[in-house]
C-alpha cells in the first residue's frame, strides 16, 4: 500500500483484540475504545485537495478503523471518498469487518478495486467483536462483489488460538464459495493488554489452550502449515503476514 485513508477515529465493532488503541493512548484521552467515534466530516474536502497532487498508487481503506462501521450509515464519508478515488483513477483497497461495502459496489471499478472482509472467527463472532456485521453476512456481501466482477479477499486474522484452531478449514471452505481471489493471514499483535482483554471473554475451556499457545512459535507454525495444506487443496492463493 502506499497510502492509508481513515474517514473515522475510533470504532463501534470494540473487537477485544484490537491492538490500535494501545498504539496511540494519548488519541484516547480517557475514553474507552469502542465508546466513541470522532468524524471528520471534512475528509471529503482534505482528500480532494490531496488528491490534485497524487497521480498513483494504492490506497487502503482503511488501516486504524473500518470505513463501514456503523455511523457510515448516516454520515457517507467513506462513499464520497470511494467517488474521489474512483475519479482519480487510484487503485483501492477495501478492508471491512462490513457487509454496507455492497451500497457502494455501483462507484467500485472493477479494474481498480479491490474488496476483502476479515474474518476472525464464527462461533465466538459475539464475544471478539460484539457490534460488528456476523461473519456469514459479511461473505455473503462478498460473494455479491465477487459475481460482479470485483477482485476480493478474506483477511484471516488475527489468529486467536483456541478460538480459530476448530474454525479454520470451515473459514476457508467459505472463502472459497465466497469466490475470494485470494486469503491473507495475520497472527495476533499482543501489545499492552491485549491478551488479558481476550482472557475476560474466552470460554474457560479453551483458556488453557489460548493462554500455552499465544506466545507459541510451534502452535503458530503449525497453524501456517495447516493454511497452506488446506487453501492449496482448495487451489486458493493465500499469503501470511507474518
Amino acid at each position: 500500500m502506499d497510502y492509508s485513508l481513515n474517514p473515522y477515529f475510533g470504532c463501534e465493532h470494540s473487537c477485544v483484540y484490537c491492538y490500535v488503541p494501545r498504539m496511540m493512548p494519548g488519541r484516547l484521552r480517557g475514553r474507552a475504545w469502542g465508546s466513541f467515534v470522532e468524524v471528520k466530516v471534512n475528509i471529503p474536502k482534505v482528500l480532494a485537495s490531496e488528491l490534485r497532487r497524487i497521480s498513483r498508487g494504492r490506497v487502503l481503506l482503511s488501516s486504524i478503523t473500518d470505513p463501514y462501521q456503523p455511523v457510515e450509515r448516516s454520515y457517507e464519508l467513506t462513499r464520497s471518498c470511494v467517488e474521489l478515488l474512483a475519479s482519480k483513477g487510484l487503485e483501492v483497497t477495501v478492508l471491512t469487518k462490513s457487509s454496507l461495502f455492497k451500497r457502494d459496489l455501483d462507484l467500485m471499478d472493477k479494474e481498480r478495486f479491490e474488496v476483502g472482509v476479515t474474518v476472525t472467527t464464527i462461533k465466538a463472532q459475539r464475544e471478539l467483536e460484539p457490534l460488528s456485521d456476523p461473519p456469514l453476512r459479511r461473505l455473503e456481501a462478498l460473494k455479491e462483489a465477487s459475481e460482479e466482477g470485483l477482485r476480493t479477499f478474506v483477511f484471516l486474522g488475527p489468529l486467536i488460538p483456541g478460538v480459530v484452531d476448530e474454525e479454520l478449514d470451515e473459514i476457508l471452505e467459505l472463502a472459497y464459495s465466497a469466490g475470494a481471489s485470494y486469503v491473507i493471514v495475520d497472527k495476533l499483535n499482543t501489545k499492552g493488554d491485549v491478551v488479558e482483554s481476550i482472557m475476560r471473554v474466552l470460554d474457560e475451556r479453551i483458556l488453557d489452550q489460548f493462554l500455552k499457545a499465544v506466545s507459541s512459535k510451534a502452535w503458530l507454525e503449525e497453524a501456517r502449515k495447516r493454511i497452506a495444506s488446506a487453501c492449496d487443496k482448495l487451489r486458493l492463493p493465500y499469503d501470511f503476514c507474518f
